[in-house]
């Protein structure tokens, strides 16, 4: 593994975008996104040794899991939302510092280890633009390429180096790609989290609140038994990722998982589009 730590964060970045400038930031105020956005980083960190060593010795993940992620959505709300990102970034950086141990190998570790800091910054850029595109459809591409540039500066304030972050939006694909098959394995954590997610009821698990899903969302999602709840949550998964966590998928249940989707969509447009914005970002918004 690959000790080498993150950067020092540099000190000549740009001055922050405003919020309403920033691309994508009314399809990232929907609360139509995050629940796909959780359940697209859960697959892709939750199933990488290394993160999944670090959540067991160091967070709150397993026995307050809504606690641990109300704590990182309130954080990406932040780095999205805020006025002060740079600020916020810091932050988020410097909570990490003490976060070391031992892997499941035996191996030293650091939250700070290039390789892992990296995989971790960018799957969460991955899991956002899959979340908008699954939700709302796929976006011009200029659009997607400055989402990623604006991701680029802010890997640059979290410490991530601009070498580990690759040229544009093909490559970042292709390196979530690569690294599904190559960084991805099942780990004790992971089997951990995976008998969480069998055991319990996954509304439970996840909390929809801490995605702030509109009214009558939630209670309905409540009423679903825990297939069609699983059904989305696992159709966010990368066919390798679901192989991993032994999730037998078909076409039939595809065609499932798309059909749930487009009914989470289609209920939470009953509200007026102010009430499908989470706070942060009515707020920042001004809406």
């Amino acid at each position: 593994m690959d000790i080498t730590p993150a950067q020092r964060v540099p000190e000549n970045i740009e001055a922050d975008i405003p919020v309403a400038q920033r691309t994508f930031v009314h399809l990232l105020a929907d609360r139509r996104i995050w629940p796909m956005f959780l359940f697209r980083a859960l697959a892709l960190q939750g199933t990488h040794p290394t993160v999944m060593a670090a959540l067991e010795q160091h967070s709150k993940s397993w026995d307050r899991p809504s606690e641990r992620a109300e704590n990182t959505l309130a954080y990406t709300y932040r780095i999205y939302f805020g006025e002060n990102v740079a600020e916020s970034a810091r932050e988020l950086r410097e909570m990490h510092r003490p976060i070391t141990g031992q892997d499941y190998e035996g191996r030293r570790y650091h939250a700070w280890n290039r390789d892992v800091w990296a995989w971790v910054h960018l799957t969460t850029v991955e899991s956002l633009l899959y979340a908008i595109d699954v939700c709302f459809g796929p976006q011009p591409q200029d659009r997607v390429e400055a989402f990623y540039r604006e991701s680029c500066r802010l890997g640059r304030l979290f410490g991530v180096r601009e070498d580990d972050m690759p040229a544009d939006v093909a490559g970042l694909r292709r390196y979530v790609e690569d690294g599904v098959r190559e960084k991805l394995a099942m780990s004790p954590g992971t089997r951990r989290m995976q008998q969480l997610v069998d055991e319990q009821d996954v509304i439970a698990t996840l909390e929809p609140r801490l995605a702030e899903l509109p009214r009558p969302l939630p209670a309905v999602l409540k009423k679903l038994t825990g297939r069609p709840v699983k059904t989305l949550m696992f159709g966010a998964f990368p066919e390798h990722v679901r192989q991993i966590w032994g999730v037998p998928w078909s076409a039939a249940r595809e065609r499932e998982f798309r059909a749930l989707l487009a009914f989470m969509l289609l209920a939470s447009r009953t509200l007026p589009a102010r009430f499908r914005m989470i706070p942060e970002a009515r707020a920042a918004l001004g809406v």
